[in-house]
């Protein structure tokens, strides 16, 4: 499939996504609230100072821009680019100057990228040294039964398989967790992350409001982040 044609492709599903219920805007903007506060927790873990006021962000992926649009309400300068703007990320050049910015998010995007190269090349690029890449993928450990029922899927990646992607293109000090929003921090950093997100939490992140809080948020997704040295 040519670059043209994956990209409209691409378009095409995220567009009849966006027309679903799941995709009101209001919704995903609760949404994305939760992972901007999952992603500021993870960065302060680290040692980083989080999402503050004036953190100069990209979020690769965009898509309908609720992530951009709460990371502005909190003060930090925003820009998403996505496949809408015109943009192929395993061929394109990202349009930002070098050492432009401090943060970058990627949600569900790499595993829809046959190869990363020019993303992750072009990634750390414009990060400042020190600046920070932030991941989500879905793992292949849990997701392989239905990893390939999304038509955009491309490449699966293990915790493993991604922490040397990211060692290979240059980053340093890979922090690889799951995929778990809101939660104590405690937990990335338990010996069996990855099964206790799985096997212990028992009820997706948007159970029922009945059930209680501790209890959900179950993963098999990764959750990813490496330093530009």
């Amino acid at each position: 499939m040519k670059a043209e044609q994956r990209s409209e492709a691409l378009m095409s599903y995220q567009a009849r996504l966006s027309a679903s219920p799941k995709y009101d805007p209001e919704r995903q903007f609760a949404l994305k609230k939760r992972v901007f506060d999952t992603f500021d927790a993870l960065l302060r873990h680290r040692g980083h100072p989080g999402l503050v006021q004036g953190t100069r962000l990209l979020d690769i992926g965009s898509a309908d821009g609720a992530l951009v649009s709460v990371c502005k309400a909190h003060g930090l300068d925003a820009v998403g680019l996505d496949a809408a703007d015109g943009l192929d990320f395993e061929t394109d050049a990202l349009p930002l100057a070098d050492a432009s910015q401090d943060v970058i998010t990627s949600v569900s995007v790499i595993e829809h990228l046959r190869v990363p190269n020019m993303m992750l090349g072009e990634a750390r690029r414009i990060l400042r040294p020190g600046g920070v890449i932030i991941l989500v993928t879905p793992n292949w450990k849990y997701s392989w039964r239905n990893f390939y029922d999304d038509p955009t899927h491309f490449h699966p990646y293990t915790p493993l398989s991604l922490r040397k992607e990211l060692l290979n293109h240059g980053f340093s000090s890979p922090y690889v967790v799951p995929w778990i929003v809101k939660k104590p921090a405690w937990m990335w950093d338990l010996k069996y992350a990855f099964e206790f997100a799985w096997w212990g939490l028992p009820f997706r992140g948007d159970a029922p409001a009945f059930v209680p809080e501790f209890l959900k948020g179950r993963s098999g997704t990764i959750l990813a982040m490496a330093t530009k040295v």
